[in-house]
């Protein structure tokens, strides 16, 4: 994996990383069920708890009771970060071919991974891209004229 993603540990993730990256089709897409339940959560009580006098261990109280309180009794599974860690690398990947024009070899090199690896993710990157862009010729609609 990339040192400029993710240095040092690679089991830890780097929380503004992760939130610079999260308009991004493929690291938005890992963000769902119970996370994304939990973001919901957390954003609301942080809008309705935040004050000028209050602390981050208050606010994280706050988060955490109301987390509880929304998903008390489930069993829930919380990932480890890896596969938001991958689709980062490879929406990075992607971004270094297609705005940089970065040759295969170099990302090759540059991310330490095998050649049928980049083109890979290259090739689920263009369809996920492509299924994000806007609709210019009405073919979304089933009626073409």
């Amino acid at each position: 994996m990339s040192d400029d993603l993710f240095p040092g540990d690679i089991d830890n993730l780097d929380a503004n990383k992760v939130l610079a990256n999260m308009q991004d089709p493929t690291v938005l897409s890992r963000w769902e069920g119970s996370l994304r339940e939990m973001v919901e959560i957390a954003e609301s009580k942080l809008v309705a708890e935040m004050g000028p006098e209050s602390t981050a261990a208050e606010l994280a109280r706050h988060v955490v009771f109301a987390i509880c309180s929304a998903m008390g009794g489930s069993v829930i599974y919380l990932p480890r970060g890896d596969a938001l860690k991958r689709a980062m690398r490879d929406a990075a990947i992607y971004r270094d071919w297609i705005d940089n024009g970065t040759k295969i070899p170099v990302l090759v090199r540059k991310y330490d991974l095998a050649n049928q690896t980049v083109y890979d993710i290259i090739r689920r990157q263009r369809v996920l891209h492509r299924r994000n862009e806007p609709d210019l010729f009405g073919f979304d609609e089933g009626t073409l004229h």
